[in-house]
This record gives C-alpha cells, structure tokens and sequence, in this order.
C-alpha cells in the first residue's frame, strides 16, 4: 500500500518554454537594413522592396539613408544637419532639430 515514490531530477532546461521568442531591436534592425540594402542593389524600386519585405516605403527610405546607400538632395541635407548637430549635442538633443 505504501510505495515509496523513487525521486527523479528534473532534467536540464525543463520546465515551462518561453511563449515568446528572444526580441533583439538591434538585430532585427540589421537584418531588415541588410534585406532592404541588398534589394535595392537589385534596382528595386521603394515601392517593391516595401511590398516584398511587408514595411513602409518611407521605412525603407529611412533605412537605406541610414546605411548610406540612398542619396538625395534631401537626404544628403539631412545627414549634414544631423551630423553637424551630433557634434555639439548629444544623440537625444540631435534628433528632434
């Protein structure tokens, strides 16, 4: 009637999974500026690489200025403003002039 239950250890790792996969912005950024690079060396038009990687075009904009592969007057305008701030200020105070 007694049966003495014989102890087993829990394995390693066990116990209840993550419901959500690991976030990294940082990655994830990379990854999609990498994506968005990578098209548009392909002449793809915003438009495309938008529709292809589910983002915005303006998205898509941004993160090709970001990793310096699209120019435009207003683009290079930009960046000069943005640097020439970052260089008196810092990043928090750049952004928003």
């Amino acid at each position: 009637m007694g049966e003495k239950r014989k102890y087993k250890p829990r394995k390693p790792g066990g116990g209840r999974k993550k419901l959500k996969p690991e976030y990294d912005a940082g990655k994830n950024l990379k990854e999609q500026t990498d994506a968005v690079v990578a098209l548009y060396g392909e002449d793809c038009s915003l438009q495309s690489i938008a529709d292809a990687l589910a983002l915005n075009p303006i998205k898509v904009r941004k993160l090709l200025i970001t990793a310096g592969v699209y120019e435009s007057e207003v683009a290079e305008k930009v960046q000069d403003t943005f640097e020439e701030y970052r260089e008196t200020q810092d990043y928090k105070e750049a952004i928003p002039l």
